[in-house]
């Protein structure tokens, strides 16, 4: 068994306070200049670009600390670092090189994050650390909408719907319907802290509801079903059959509500078939698109304050629209069919080693279900390849921390080795099974 790595105090809390940075609640908005009346935009502050500068040294130091392991995983997920250095190579071609070439370093930097995690903690530790970033972040958005709802409720466009420490509800909903479900992962999984997490899968649940948004509804919906999923398969091998039997006759389903009334579907999450507008920037943004295919306007270039194809696209929706609320699209709006194909076959990657990884370890489990919010998200939110964004820095950790097979293999921190029954299904669950049913969450080395 390898011992686990040593890790300070000081170490954990520079980590902890990175990631509540990358998280972007309440300082930005803290922090930022007038409002420039766009629902979501909340203005760049001078400041705070400064601000990110020591953070960026830290996850430097960090990257340095392990710089064998960070090698490692970066050549074996190489389209992750890829995609990161033609965001900042865009600069070539970009509308506004400044902002590319800034934001650039910035989403490296942020992707780096990553793979500092991967290579830095074991599983367990990792989780645990997101997870106590977004406890305090849960926590502190719901005080704020409770003593101080001017700050924390909108009371324009969507009044009533609460948005914590973020500029808009939708942000909130998500980051919330992300929290509970690894909350309830690891109300599941790590037993020496349940009450702390089911005591935040409670209040982001709440945050869920408050902020009305459906899409962070469904999202986490589905984080929670998957879990339930994988608890229900551990029956054995029956139950697993039944399960997928009924996931597939339930998706065929909804396919076919959907195509032949797609209306009465979408009226059941509150939404119009053109998803509260989101149709109509999608058509123009896919004809902007379609003047600049194949490497793009820049990375982020489009959605500039002063870009003149933003102008247009806001005349043609009547509407001031802070990004394409589609990650697919924003991302080859920036960077072009060419950063499109390098994603997908990076998430297509991340995905198969997590499939592989689930029917052998728990945090497979973990990483199907977060790679399944993030891309149902990406559908309606500009998520992928996100600067100062801790959503993106948790999908190249698990990209990461995937990549490193062998290691993950040896990291005993989800998996310890057990010969134990399967819970419920002795005579039927496959020793592998029962081996992932009986492992407990601890770090390496514990009895």
């Amino acid at each position: 068994m390898i011992a686990p790595p040593r890790i300070s105090r000081l170490e954990l809390v520079a980590a902890g306070v990175t990631l509540f940075m990358l998280a972007e609640a309440f300082m930005p908005r803290l922090l930022a200049p007038p409002s420039t009346g766009i629902p979501g935009d909340v203005p760049e502050s001078t400041l705070l670009r400064f601000l990110w500068l020591p953070f960026y040294g830290l996850i430097g130091l960090g990257l340095i600390l392990v710089a064998r392991q960070s090698w490692r995983a970066v050549l074996r997920s190489p389209w992750l670092v890829m995609l990161a250095l033609l965001a900042i190579a865009s600069t070539a071609w970009s509308i506004d090189p400044e902002l590319s070439f800034r934001r650039g370093i910035a989403v490296l930097a942020t992707t780096l994050m990553g793979v500092y995690l991967a290579a830095r903690f074991d599983w367990i530790t990792a989780l645990r650390l997101l997870a106590a970033v977004w406890l305090a972040l849960m926590l502190a958005s719901f005080i704020a909408g409770i003593v101080a709802p001017g700050f924390a409720v909108m009371s324009e466009v969507h009044p009533g719907a609460w948005m914590g420490g973020w500029g808009e509800k939708n942000a909130l909903g998500g980051h919330a319907a992300r929290a509970a479900f690894l909350f309830a992962f690891l109300g599941w999984r790590d037993p020496a802290h349940r009450r702390a997490w089911l005591a935040g899968l409670f209040v982001a649940l709440a945050l869920v509801l408050l902020s009305r948004s459906a899409t962070s509804l469904l999202g986490a919906m589905l984080g929670l079903g998957i879990i339930a999923g994988a608890w229900w398969m551990l029956k054995g091998r029956r139950h697993a059959l039944a399960l997928l039997w009924a996931g597939v006759a339930g998706l065929g389903l909804l396919v076919l509500v959907y195509a032949v009334a797609p209306g009465v579907l979408l009226g059941l999450i509150g939404k119009d078939e053109t998803l509260t507008g989101r149709t109509d920037i999608w058509v123009e943004l896919a004809a902007a698109i379609d003047q600049k295919p194949v490497l793009g306007y820049g990375y982020l270039a489009f959605w500039g304050l002063d870009s003149e194809p933003r102008y247009w696209l806001e005349k043609a929706v009547a509407w001031d629209a802070p990004s394409g609320h589609n990650g697919w699209l924003d991302l080859a709006i920036s960077l072009g069919l060419v950063g499109v194909v390098i994603f997908a076959i990076e998430v297509t990657a991340t995905a198969w080693r997590g499939v592989g990884l689930a029917v052998r370890s728990p945090a497979g489990v973990f990483a199907v279900g977060f790679l399944a919010q993030f891309l149902l998200f990406a559908m309606s939110e500009s998520i992928i390849l996100a600067q100062n964004s801790i959503l993106w820095a948790t999908f190249a950790f698990v990209s990461a921390k995937l990549a490193l097979g062998s290691e993950v293999a040896r990291d005993q921190s989800l998996t310890p080795q057990s010969t134990a029954p399967s819970v419920g299904a002795t005579n039927t669950a496959p020793a592998s099974t029962a081996r992932w049913a009986s492992s407990s969450i601890k770090p390496n080395g514990a009895p």
